[in-house]
């Protein structure tokens, strides 16, 4: 799997639906053939407030974003990130509609592979009933800096794909991400 070339992805949005939440944070780690070649991690101005529940889940305020770039500020940046990779991320439909729309809004088309470690890590381990980020970092013993940030959840997934390559059989392991990844009909 690491001989690919992928991005991982967090977001942290302003809601739970991308038609009326905007993204407030993005973190990414692309990895070329085993290695990360570049992170990238901002926040951003989703020029809406912040309801109060998402601030005390992610400890990101209003006044944390007011000097933020806005999306459209970063989207070409972003953009470059994703070229020929596949998009990954936990729950990556969440991540993915979040950042389709927001590229929507500004015109661009977005249309990647994805590759959800949810689905991978049900997969891979279907014996375990949970298999959310906090159930990862627990059942692994990975190290999160900063939960519900998006550069520390981020970090766990790049954690979560190196103990694949180094523990599941590869052959099965190529077949897993094979039959989990989305590949867009362009």
């Amino acid at each position: 799997m690491l001989d690919k070339i992928f991005t991982i992805v967090d977001v942290e949005t302003t809601g739970a639906g991308p038609l009326l939440g905007r993204v407030m944070e993005i973190g990414l780690l692309r990895v070329e053939h085993g290695e990360i070649v570049k992170t990238y991690k901002t926040l951003i101005n989703p020029g809406e407030s912040i309801p109060e529940f998402i601030s005390d889940m992610t400890g990101i305020r209003d006044t944390d974003v007011l000097a933020a770039p806005t999306f459209e500020q970063v989207a070409d940046e972003v953009l470059e990130l994703f070229e020929g990779a596949t998009f990954v991320a936990h729950n990556a439909a969440f991540d993915y509609s979040f950042l389709k729309s927001e590229f929507r809004r500004l015109g661009y088309g977005f249309t990647l592979p994805r590759l959800c470690t949810v689905q991978l890590s049900r997969a891979v381990y279907p014996e375990h009933k949970h298999h959310n980020l906090s159930a990862l970092i627990e059942r692994h013993g990975f190290a999160c800096l900063s939960r519900h940030r998006a550069m520390g959840d981020a970090e766990v997934l790049w954690q979560f794909l190196q103990m694949l390559e180094r523990e599941i059989d590869q052959e099965d392991l190529r077949k897993h991400i094979k039959m989990l990844t989305y590949q867009p009909i362009v």
